[in-house]
């Protein structure tokens, strides 16, 4: 396990099942004894929306920043989601995004495995480089479905 690993799992242990944690870059840092620069990268790399986290820095506090857990609604997720896949997505950040799906238990294992090949870099390899538009365009179709089914649901119950 490597320090960024460490850092994370650290977090996600402190954070628990409380939906927001105020901490200190410095200390953090201090703490594992890294630069502030590892902490940003880790704060900005593992706890990004596509991840269901939201930052939030205090203007004034020193190096403190809150980190939020993502609108526990699904539906208002979704929504935020689709807005962000309007051009392009890398397949990193398309697979944190259908690994949140399953985190909120919105799809199944078999159906992660099935979109991440779908977007993977091979399925959507092209000699115009347009990889990353084409995996926006799936990934959107496929949330847009998944809003749709949870709305449904939502209405019934």
């Amino acid at each position: 396990m490597n320090i960024s690993d460490m850092i994370e799992e650290f977090i996600k242990d402190t954070l628990g099942n409380s939906s927001k944690l105020d901490i200190s870059r410095n200390e953090l840092a201090n703490f594992f004894n890294v630069a502030p620069s590892q902490i940003n990268y880790v704060l900005t790399t593992r706890f990004n929306y596509e991840r269901g986290f939201v930052i939030e820095s205090k203007r004034g506090g020193s190096g403190y920043v809150t980190i939020v857990r993502a609108d526990d609604s699904d539906s208002k997720w979704l929504r935020e989601i689709i807005l962000r896949l309007n051009s392009e997505i890398d397949y990193r950040s398309a697979c944190y995004i259908v690994e949140e799906l399953f985190d909120r238990e919105l799809i199944n294992l078999e159906q992660v495995e099935i979109i991440k090949s779908a977007i993977s870099p091979q399925a959507l390899s092209n000699p115009f480089r347009m990889e990353n538009k084409f995996r926006a365009q799936i990934l959107k179709r496929v949330i847009l479905d998944l809003k749709k089914k949870k709305v449904q649901q939502e209405e019934e119950s």
